[in-house]
């Protein structure tokens, strides 16, 4: 077990916690399961309303979008549909990364990607979804109630006295409504992490989330900021030095294969920007020329090559897309991991409870399928021995 403080330095381990390929994996292969279905329906939302696949395509490459589109309201539909499996994709991935990272943090390093994954999938994909989903129903229907009491407020003389003599019972509820909103805000953040660390249900998500928003607000926004900065840190040092390798890579190939390779680099790179031309202009518009330190430096042209080498340009493209989403998910890993501790460290200080030396039910399950194995064991031993003495006493 990992010796806590149980402050903001705790937060300072999420890079390092992050920093391993059981949890770069598990993000990486949930973020690339929901981008694909988002990328999926989002392109079919596009050509069920009749447009042009190859205009699309150019425009957006692997980063499609359809808000600000004028798309008929199937469309919409479908593409809210991607939407949806992508933010499952992440709510559940976030909870397997919070998972492995609290394993970890108990000492468990025999926990695979796998068991987080069915823990994530399994047993919590129904309570992260509904925790948020739970928290917006509150919402909706307090200013569903507001609406209500407004049209009976159109009644003569008893609805306009109503909302006067009641005006403080509505300021109240609109400031409700306020805190629920807040409070969706914070179980987009923690609910991962709370399902992870206590392996319980979505009210426990809902509890949390109210209790850390009135109970820590300023750690809480404290903690996520420094999380933040640790996040782009850690992300601008992984790119930077993965363009690095990269560059390393493709100067050891042009010794040794000569302008080919270069050609092939090249035409791949140009592949690639097209694919997410998008993202290649949010980096310059965001960092400006800082950007060429971890981004493309700059535009690069089409060139003609023959067919074997443009396939090999395209495997290329293809293996950089990877590497590339791979490089994304260790903020996003950093995020989930330093969540995970930061739930614990809000746990601690306003209940006075070390989550790390709590077994949750996962593992008492686990305790108990080890003892039903080792006694099963001992009864075939003893059929067994039965067996044999039965055997022997036979043959006298």
């Amino acid at each position: 077990m990992v010796a806590m403080r149980f402050d903001f330095r705790d937060v300072f381990r999420s890079a390092r916690l992050a920093f391993s390929f059981q949890r770069l994996w598990i993000q990486f292969y949930g973020l690339a399961i929901g981008w694909f279905f988002y990328v999926l329906l989002t392109y079919a939302s596009f050509l069920v309303a009749g447009k042009n696949f190859g205009v699309l395509w150019s425009r957006f490459g692997l980063l499609p979008c359809a808000l600000g589109s004028n798309l008929p309201w199937y469309s919409w539909v479908i593409f809210a549909l991607g939407a949806f499996i992508l933010i499952f994709a992440w709510l559940v991935t976030s909870t397997a990364v919070a998972r492995a990272s609290y394993m970890s943090l108990k000492g468990n390093n025999f926990y695979t990607w796998k068991e987080a994954c069915t823990f994530a999938f399994k047993k919590k994909g129904g309570s992260v979804i509904a925790t948020p989903l739970a928290i917006i129903a509150i919402a909706f229907f307090t200013g569903l109630g507001g609406v209500i009491v407004g049209f009976l407020g159109r009644i003569p003389y008893v609805g306009w006295l109503g909302i006067s003599l009641f005006s403080v019972i509505w300021y109240m509820a609109s400031f409700f409504l306020i805190f629920v909103s807040l409070a969706l805000g914070v179980s987009l953040f923690l609910t991962p992490a709370v399902l992870a660390t206590t392996d319980d249900d979505a009210f426990e998500g809902i509890f949390q989330s109210f209790s850390i928003l009135y109970s820590q607000p300023w750690r809480f926004i404290c903690y996520e900021l420094l999380l933040g900065v640790i996040a782009v840190v850690g992300f601008g040092i992984f790119s930077f030095f993965a363009k690095k390798a990269w560059g390393l890579m493709t100067t050891i190939f042009i010794w040794g294969m000569g302008d080919k390779y270069a050609d092939i680099s090249y035409y791949a790179t140009y592949l690639v920007q097209n694919w997410i031309y998008p993202a290649f202009a949010w980096s310059r518009a965001l960092m400006g020329d800082f950007s060429s330190y971890l981004f493309f430096s700059h535009d690069v042209a089409a060139i003609d090559l023959s067919l074997v080498m443009t396939i090999s340009a395209w495997i290329l493209g293809i293996f950089m897309v990877l590497v590339g989403g791979f490089i994304l998910s260790y903020p996003l890993a950093i995020f989930n991991a330093g969540n995970s501790i930061i739930f614990l460290v809000l746990k601690k200080k306003k209940d006075e409870e070390n989550l790390l030396e709590r077994k949750d039910r996962e593992e008492e399950e686990e305790e108990m399928e080890e003892v039903e194995e080792k006694e099963e064991k001992k009864k075939e031993v003893k059929k067994k021995q039965t067996t044999k003495s039965k055997s022997s006493s036979s043959k006298k």
